[in-house]
C-alpha cells in the first residue's frame, strides 16, 4: 500500500508499506513539497514503524502517526495525538480538500 497525505503543518507524507515474516512494516518520508509517488519523494526526513502489523493499513497508519508526531516536534509544537486523516479521490479531476490523502494498493 502507498499513500500520500498532507499538507499537515505544511509538510507532506509518503507512506508505503513492506511485508516481511513478522507482517507489514510501514516506511514514511516526510516531505517540504507534495511529491506525485512515494518513490520520487525528497524528503527532509525518513521513519519507519516499530514493528510488524498484521495488516498493512495498521502499519500505514501507525507510521502516518509516527510521522507526524515528528513534525509536530520539528515546528515546536507540543507533542499531541494526530487529529484523523483524510482520504481524497485518487481522480486529478476531483477537487482535493484540505488535508488530502491518496491510496494505492
Amino acid at each position: 500500500m502507498e499513500r500520500i497525505t498532507g499538507p499537515y503543518k505544511g509538510f507532506f507524507i509518503a507512506a508505503y508499506t513492506v511485508e516481511n515474516d513478522s507482517g507489514y512494516v510501514g516506511y514514511a518520508k516526510i516531505c517540504m513539497l507534495e511529491p506525485d509517488s512515494v518513490w520520487s519523494a525528497d524528503p527532509v526526513e525518513k521513519l519507519t514503524s516499530a514493528t510488524g502489523y498484521r495488516t498493512e493499513l495498521e502499519a500505514i497508519v501507525a507510521t502516518e502517526r509516527k510521522a507526524r508526531l515528528d513534525i509536530a516536534q520539528m515546528v515546536g509544537e507540543p507533542t499531541t495525538e494526530p487529529g484523523a486523516l483524510t482520504r481524497i479521490a485518487d481522480s486529478p479531476s476531483v477537487e482535493e480538500a484540505s488535508p488530502r490523502s491518496r491510496t494505492r494498493h
